[in-house]
């Protein structure tokens, strides 16, 4: 008898046929990465042997069958990536094996049913991009084995409960990027020591980012767009905690309320940092001169906030910079001719400063630049021909509401691509 039934990564299409229930025995199934259409057939409920379901990457639409809630060995099922709508069905509470839930990318709508928190064994549990609303309810928070929580892009409400990293200890990955949720990030969370993706942007969150020292495998911090911060000079006293976290890639903060410095301890992160976006706060102070060591970055954003001081000519040193955002602060003096060293730069925003002296020649060598941006500063001088000499200008130029003199360059011709 048929236990084993892989289909995956071919082109079948038209729908699941309804024989598939007549295979009685089987223990896997596996038809993702095709093109069936039509609904999930219920009557795949009577191959009650399965513990492996797996549709997706298909285009399968309606509901998902209730039915499906009685193959009570299922371990794995996935269904990610097709157009099924309705609600989850709360008969999946029944699932006792289930570890591995999969839904995203789908049309799913309505409240998560608690019965997932009957699901002990889950480990598993994605529900990314569908339209799920209201709260999630606070007994799945106590599905202490799961290991990923993702449920980024919906309309979900409510807060984080306050025992979140004592309640789910083994978290690895929580993900509630682009809902609505309000409260602050639970104090507790630095106790779920095995989490590497915190990424919860554009939602509400509010107050203190708690200390995040426990948490030694962080590689994503994910926190823009929220309500955090109170304007206060302890606002980031949490980025002192992360200079454990050695595998740290990204740290994202932008667009929220924090005030203070950026610390000195920015510079005793993770060299393995690519990612660093502090934009849109109230942040003030010099750039730290230990952001030299961060020498894997290839985005800095400090943009919209009221950084002061010189741009340190060690900023020369982070050689895999691609983007470099400085604008709408208050840096002063020269543009150091060290940014020439940045050779992999693509894009460069020194917008709306108090920059003066003349445009450093060395950015001539930026060979990859295809956006600059050095307007709304004092600069003076001539516009040097090896800026305008960059083939590789083809997005935007704008060294407008400066004090440039001189004869334009009759190399222009070249920025054909602009």
């Amino acid at each position: 008898f048929l236990g084993v039934l892989d289909l995956k990564n071919n082109s079948f299409r038209n729908e699941i046929p309804q024989e598939i229930g007549y295979l009685f025995r089987l223990r896997i199934l596996e038809l993702n990465n095709n093109t069936f259409g039509g609904q999930i057939p219920d009557n795949i409920s009577h191959c009650v042997n399965l513990e492996s379901l797996r549709l997706g990457f298909n285009e399968l639409v309606g509901k998902v069958p209730g039915k499906l809630g009685s193959i009570s060995k299922l371990q794995i099922l996935t269904v990610h990536h097709n157009n099924l709508s309705g609600q989850i069905p709360s008969s999946f509470g029944n699932l006792s094996s289930l570890e591995v839930l999969s839904a995203t990318g789908n049309q799913f709508v309505g409240q998560i049913p608690e019965t997932l928190s009957q699901l002990k064994r889950m480990h598993y549990l994605s529900f990314g991009g569908n339209k799920l609303s209201g709260e999630i309810p606070f007994s799945i928070y106590n599905l202490s084995s799961l290991n990923c929580f993702s449920f980024p892009y919906n309309q979900l409400q409510g807060s984080l409960p306050s025992d979140l990293g004592f309640t789910l200890p083994n978290l690895e990955v929580l993900n509630l990027f682009v809902n609505q949720f309000t409260g602050p990030i639970p104090a507790s969370i630095s106790n779920a020591s095995n989490l590497m993706r915190l990424v919860i942007p554009m939602n509400g969150f509010s107050g203190k980012v708690p200390s995040l020292k426990n948490l030694h495998k962080l590689k994503t911090v994910g926190i823009s767009r929220n309500h955090l911060g109170n304007g206060k000079k302890d606002d980031l006293e949490f980025v002192n905690s992360l200079v454990n976290a050695s595998r740290l890639e990204l740290l994202e903060i932008s667009e929220n309320n924090f005030g203070g410095m950026l610390p000195e301890a920015v510079g005793n992160l993770s060299t393995r940092l690519r990612i660093l976006v502090v934009g849109n706060n109230q942040l003030f102070g010099n750039i730290p001169s230990g952001l030299r060591n961060l020498v894997n970055l290839e985005l800095l954003y400090l943009g919209d906030n009221q950084f002061t001081g010189r741009i340190p000519g060690s900023i020369g040193d982070l050689q895999k910079l691609q983007r470099l955002a400085l604008e709408m602060n208050k840096f002063w003096g020269e543009i150091p001719s060290s940014i020439g060293n940045l050779t992999s730069l693509t894009t460069l925003n020194f917008e709306e400063n108090m920059l003066e002296g003349n445009i450093p020649s060395s950015l001539g060598k930026c060979q990859n630049l295809i956006s600059l941006n050095l307007s709304n500063n004092n600069l003076s001088g001539t516009i040097p021909t090896e800026v305008i000499g960059l083939s590789s200008l083809s997005i935007y130029l704008d060294l407008s509401q400066n004090q440039l003199n001189g004869p334009l360059p009759s190399n222009f011709g070249i920025l054909k691509n602009l």
